[in-house]
């Protein structure tokens, strides 16, 4: 059998969403699988037979060329060097946070609407791969869905979705540009709906509502875990506390909350507490805020070995979401992919976010994490968390059991291979 995968990110071991896919189709061999993907980088994995890669900016060209830049992407172009972004001027343009504006939005999914990007070369490269069914992972820019709709009915081949953000049941801004964008959004979200023989849900919360409200088949994959040593860490003396990943979406305003808390503290007892934060953020104003903040160390963004080395260096590993309204609601229902490895460690976890998201509902119901859900809580949650030896073994051996009961990456990819499977031979 043969999938492609339609997605935003090529398949990759550095980006979160990159790492998710790894580890949903690691039981695949790498001739059933191909992927098409529209990021403006490269995958640093051989994993997939052949990706075909279409960037926003190969569709402006295509309306002054007249033609489509897309094309397959060459074996030289994987390699282990490979970031987040082709070129640096590729950076400031996709992280610009005027991409968020409604309007920017539309006019992008409209851009990809008016454009001909189903050219000859994608043609020919679908047919060259043959493959059988689609797994479409969209989020929230509409003309995702559309390239799925139409290779699907190009080749007649049946459609997986895989939801693991919610936008459907997700809370929005007011404003008529916003609400129109919504409106439009949820149409092709139902549209996919109704297309999907399989979806593939991150957590409960979004399995349950989406059978509920559209009747579709689905199946429950939380997000694997890399392998790490099973060994439980225990320090005599524990002291640095480190965050790993994407800062946006008000994440810094909550690590900043814990970063004042371990200042506190220092202030207190006299210990040098640290909050290590690794991430690739070069926004002016977030930076400035955690620089404030004595105990905040920016560490830059780390991958492959260095990653696994700065894990290794952490005492306590931090989860953190939102509490503003909006942002709050658009992870309510997700399950953040950086919680399985950060179970998986051995290493104590300790979350702070608000305690209806899905992320902190699994942590909690678990038992397998130091919790603060307000911020009146955290200079007690940290010391417990640094402190009571006692309590950070619990921790880490619940975290463990509940790693391998939900994140069990050959499992979960198995289960991932035989749905496949089961959707190219028609069956339920």
């Amino acid at each position: 059998m043969k999938l492609l995968i339609i997605s935003h990110n090529p398949i990759t071991t550095y980006h979160n969403m990159g790492k998710t896919m790894l580890s949903l189709f690691e039981s695949f061999k790498k001739e059933e699988l191909c992927q098409l993907y529209i990021y403006p980088n490269y995958p640093d994995i051989d994993f997939c037979k052949s990706y075909y890669r279409i960037t926003d900016k190969d569709i402006a060209k295509s309306f002054f060329t007249f033609k489509n830049h897309g094309r397959k992407v060459e074996k030289v172009k994987i390699k282990k060097q490979c970031g987040m972004f082709e070129k640096a001027s590729d950076e400031s343009f996709y992280k610009n946070p005027k991409n968020k504006k409604p309007v920017r939005r539309l006019l992008r999914d409209l851009m990809w609407k008016c454009s001909k990007w189903f050219t000859k070369s994608l043609e020919q490269w679908l047919q060259k791969e043959s493959p059988d069914c689609i797994f479409v992972a969209p989020g929230d820019a509409m003309f995702i869905y559309d390239i799925a709709f139409k290779i699907s009915s190009k080749l007649n081949i049946p459609l997986i979705s895989y939801v693991c953000d919610d936008y459907y049941f997700a809370e929005y801004g007011k404003g008529f540009i916003e609400q129109l964008r919504v409106k439009l959004l949820k149409r092709k979200i139902a549209a996919a709906m109704k297309k999907t023989k399989m979806l593939i849900a991150i957590s409960e919360e979004i399995k349950n509502f989406y059978e509920e409200r559209f009747g579709v088949s689905s199946l429950l994959v939380m997000t694997g875990a890399d392998e790490f040593t099973n060994e439980r860490k225990t320090t005599d003396n524990p002291l640095v506390l480190s965050y790993f990943g994407n800062l946006r979406c008000n994440r810094y305003v909550s690590l900043s909350h814990i970063g004042q808390a371990i200042d506190k503290l220092n202030e207190t007892d006299g210990k040098k507490r640290v909050l290590k934060i690794y991430s690739a953020e070069k926004d002016k104003d977030i930076i400035k805020t955690l620089s404030e903040i004595k105990s905040v160390e920016l560490c830059g963004f780390v991958t492959g070995e260095n990653f696994r080395k700065a894990i290794g260096e952490a005492d306590v590993l931090l989860h953190t979401e939102a509490f503003d309204k909006e942002n709050r609601s658009l992870v309510k229902h997700s399950v953040s992919t950086k919680i399985a490895d950060s179970l998986k460690s051995g290493i104590p976890l300790l979350a702070y976010g608000p305690a209806e998201i899905s992320s902190m509902k699994h942590l909690i119901k678990n038992n397998c994490a130091a919790v603060a859900t307000e911020k009146e809580q955290l200079q007690r949650v940290i010391r417990k968390a640094l402190e009571d030896e006692s309590f950070r073994k619990s921790c880490v051996k619940k975290a463990l059991e509940t790693a391998e009961k939900y994140h069990n990456k050959k499992k979960n990819s198995r289960m991932i291979y035989k749905t496949v499977e089961n959707v190219i031979l028609g069956k339920e």
